[in-house]
């Protein structure tokens, strides 16, 4: 597996250390869902269409398996005969989605999974233990990790024609977890080295990778979305492991930022408006949902009746997927629409 050169991030310009706009606290317009039979339901992705795509666990079945939910709120569900485990991650606007099923042997095959129902499984070469998709592109590209011989993870990009091309961050010791592509094909994620800590990087769609740190962030940086402007989104861990909220523009640039009063601030995704969503946690341990537009308006919004609200992505017409939580601990997707 080639390896791509790695031009390390030295200096981080840090634009803003906090949101100087106010938080406003935003009354919760969402639609709950669940597959019938569901104690546990969790959305990852919202197309931009207003479809959704995610896994459950089917309580009367014991097996987890994957579902697609139309703009409509009718219900596909799905999963792979042979297969505990159906899990889907991704869903573009053709209804084409992604992610993996589990086998016996251990070597989980990722999946493509075709509107007419057809699932299509595929390897990225030289997994042994496992392709797990994360991301699905118009086109059809498709982003994700799999992991070698040694369970060392490794980034892979395959084209909607099945040509792969698999990268690793030039000394990742520890490997290279790919988590988002953007439609130019620019990838960002997390690699993790001798010392332990983990780093960020993007790769650029001619395959040039840029290892680069949050300030502030001694015990690891997560990216985990990438938009056509090549602003990435993610959070950090301080030295107290306590996690904080970034966003890098494609210059390399970098504001950081946290709820007022949060414990601590996750950012899961950002779209081409610039408009991000994630969760935050407060003094008691609570999870309360948010979103931050381009100009720094934060709304922060729950669930009705939840014990805690985790938004997953948001799409280009700024509505927002996830899952809440209920005080039975079960899990429930929602979608909240503006």
């Amino acid at each position: 597996m080639p390896l791509t050169s790695t031009a390390r991030l030295t200096t981080v310009f840090v634009l803003c250390t906090a949101l100087a706009a106010p938080a406003a606290i935003a009354k919760s317009q969402t639609v709950t869902f669940d597959p019938s039979g569901s104690i546990g339901t969790y959305p990852f992705q919202a197309a931009d269409d207003g479809s959704v795509t995610g896994f459950w666990y089917d309580s009367t079945a014991q097996r987890t398996k994957g579902f697609i939910r139309a703009p409509d709120g009718g219900m596909t569900v799905f999963d792979h005969p042979d297969s505990k485990t159906t899990a889907a991650y991704s869903l573009n606007t053709q209804g084409v989605s992604t992610g993996y099923w589990t086998v016996e042997e251990g070597d989980h095959p990722g999946f493509i999974r075709t509107p007419d129902g057809t699932l299509t499984e595929f390897h990225a070469p030289g997994d042994d233990n496992g392709t797990f998709p994360i991301g699905i592109t118009e086109k059809g590209a498709i982003v994700g990790t799999y992991y070698d011989f040694y369970s060392i993870a490794h980034g892979f990009v395959r084209t909607a024609k099945g040509k792969f091309k698999t990268f690793d961050v030039d000394g990742d010791t520890y490997g290279t977890n790919a988590m988002s592509i953007n439609g130019s094909g620019a990838v960002t994620g997390h690699w993790s080295g001798e010392d332990g800590f983990v780093h960020g990087f993007v790769r650029g769609p001619s395959g040039t990778i840029t290892s680069f740190d949050a300030p502030n962030a001694p015990t690891g940086t997560f990216p985990m979305s990438i938009n056509e402007r090549g602003e990435i989104v993610g959070y950090y861990a301080d030295q107290n492991y306590v996690f904080h909220g970034f966003l890098r523009i494609a210059g390399g640039g970098m504001e950081t930022f946290d709820i007022g009063g949060a414990t601590s601030t996750v950012i899961n995704s950002v779209n081409n408006g610039g408009k991000v969503a994630g969760y935050y946690l407060d003094s008691s341990g609570a999870a309360h949902g948010f979103t931050r537009n381009a100009n720094g308006r934060i709304k922060i919004f729950n669930v009705s009746g939840a014990t805690g609200t985790y938004p997953n992505n948001v799409n280009e017409a700024g509505m927002v997927t996830g899952w809440y939580t209920t005080p039975d601990e079960n899990y429930h997707g929602f979608l909240r629409t503006n």
